[in-house]
């Protein structure tokens, strides 16, 4: 009777746990960092799964933070981090998007972030492109954004947000998502949730990129005034291809 109990025990440790309950190995020496690759060191050094951020970074200067931390658990190594940043705050969307964000910008009806958005529907596009430059695929946020910024001389939707390219064979595996009444910020949660969720290893010619998530910048310009910047980032780790859907 011990041998199927064997098998059962073996079968069960292969599944992903749940985001929470994820560890992160011990990190030591890193010393302070930027927000955004601090969550990478901490994203890297998980086992048994993987977690994309969605993270709204305030004003434009991104805090740095120490991530000098033992053995602990996703909880509590987010806790760890986000406690040392006065206003910040950490939240489990889903099944593998955290998001890290100020929480007065949350609660600001005038943040982009926040903007309502009555339809989304994309087919067979990259997270990467989607997330790296959000106004091209919602144009409710790319025309709020160019009714707050209209540049003298030059091409206010353009001017308005600035992105990060993204060059990308048409082979690439993309995301299906179809939304209605969402926010920006959820419709880009949801993003980095169907691509966490997409085959490690989808049939050629289409092949699987790192699973990634978003992070929003504010700058400051001196003749368009407050500028968004948006990039897709991944913060997964090597092994995230035995965790991911196959």
């Amino acid at each position: 009777m011990a041998f199927p109990f064997l098998l059962l025990t073996i079968a069960a440790s292969a599944v992903a746990q749940t985001s929470r309950e994820l560890r992160v190995l011990s990190e030591q020496g890193s010393g302070k960092l930027p927000l955004v690759q601090a969550l990478r060191v901490i994203g890297l050094h998980l086992k048994g799964g993987f977690v994309s951020f969605g993270v709204d970074l305030s004003g434009e200067t991104e805090p740095e933070v120490d991530v000098n931390m033992p053995d602990t658990d996703l909880v509590e190594a987010l806790h760890r981090v986000v406690s040392q940043i006065p206003g910040y705050t950490s939240e489990f969307i889903s099944e593998h998007v955290v998001e890290v964000y100020p929480a007065k910008e949350r609660a600001d009806p005038d943040d982009p972030l926040n903007l309502p958005v009555h339809e989304f529907s994309v087919h067979g596009v990259t997270a990467t492109a989607i997330l790296s430059s959000p106004p091209g695929y919602i144009p409710e946020l790319a025309g709020y954004l160019a009714s707050r910024q209209r540049p003298e001389g030059g091409d206010s939707a353009q001017a308005e947000c600035g992105h990060f390219a993204s060059i990308l064979g048409s082979d690439a595996l993309g995301v299906s998502v179809s939304l209605s009444g969402r926010t920006v910020r959820q419709i880009l949660d949801a993003v980095a949730e169907a691509d966490a969720s997409l085959p490690a290893s989808p049939s050629p010619p289409s092949f699987r990129l790192y699973p990634v998530g978003w992070v929003h910048r504010r700058r400051i310009d001196p003749k368009l005034g407050v500028v968004h910047v948006w990039s897709a980032v991944s913060f997964a780790p090597h092994d995230w291809r035995v965790y991911a859907p196959k």
